[in-house]
């Protein structure tokens, strides 16, 4: 049997940190089905719009330069449109809540969220919000009952009234109270 030194005993063990691998326990974001319907509508308008610049500069007597560079401009525009429409998300990890929208992102920290709520508004009914300790309201449309197929979740989580906390609003509220208490 070996025994150790008194050298080998006394190693320093860092701490583990929490920001580099933050455990999910909820993520929002389009659906397996969503994400598969907008690759094959994108293929196909890939192919189309592909087609449509091969012929206009294939030409032999007049290529038409400018049908090519309209039709490569709205193939951009696409891509970018696609990308914009599969970007938001909403995840609840162990460091705090992201919210993703089309263009803005919102990383939060459990210690600067105070409560979490849930949206009563008409067209976002059912959306989780995020209320801060300084007073701002960050809403996830993305957690809104419209979406719920979206997500690939049911619609009845939202209750009959659509104001009953879904999937991700629990998650949340479930997290931050097990941060409150030093759960986490």
């Amino acid at each position: 049997m070996r025994r150790s030194s008194p050298s080998e005993g006394t190693r320093a063990v860092s701490a583990p940190v929490a920001h580099r691998n933050p455990r999910v326990f909820y993520r929002a974001g389009p659906s397996t089905l969503y994400k598969v319907l907008v690759a094959v509508q994108l293929t196909i308008l890939t192919l189309t719009m592909s087609s449509g610049v091969l012929l206009a500069v294939l030409v032999p007597e007049d290529p038409h330069l400018p049908l090519a560079a309209v039709c490569l401009l709205m193939l951009c525009v696409l891509g970018t449109g696609v990308a914009l429409l599969l970007r938001p998300a909403f995840r609840v990890t162990t460091v705090g809540i992201e919210v993703r929208g089309y263009l803005v992102a919102h990383r939060l920290g459990w210690a600067e969220i105070a409560v979490v709520e849930i949206d009563r508004a008409l067209m976002n009914r059912g959306a989780t919000v995020v209320v801060l300790r300084d007073g701002r309201r960050i809403r996830s449309a993305l957690t809104g009952s419209r979406f719920a197929l979206y997500r690939g979740e049911s619609i009845h989580d939202h209750g009959s009234d659509l104001l009953q906390p879904a999937r991700p609003t629990r998650a949340a509220i479930d997290t931050h109270r097990r941060w409150l208490h030093g759960a986490l």
